[in-house]
């Protein structure tokens, strides 16, 4: 899965960045690791291996991680759905 991102750098330009990971919950993560370290996120959205673009409420990523938010509630689904 590919994160494309931009955001304002520190001068005030913005920077475009491209991040590739098979782990959604990591791309998330890497997007609250620039809020807590300052940056203004401007836009953000994944594309799958198809070609799939989803854009990404940039106002959810308030600096802390997501990543086990994320792993509890798949867990919490896949026993819903098991029992």
């Amino acid at each position: 899965m590919l994160l494309q991102f931009s955001h304002l750098g520190f001068d005030g330009s913005v920077v475009s960045q491209n991040i590739l990971s098979e782990d959604i919950e990591t791309l998330f993560d890497i997007l609250s690791q620039f809020v807590a370290e300052g940056y203004t996120l401007i836009s953000a959205c994944v594309v799958d291996e198809v070609g799939r673009r989803t854009d990404l409420p940039i106002e959810a990523f308030d600096s802390e991680p997501i990543e086990k938010y994320v792993r509890n509630l798949t867990v919490e689904y896949q026993q819903v759905l098991s029992s």
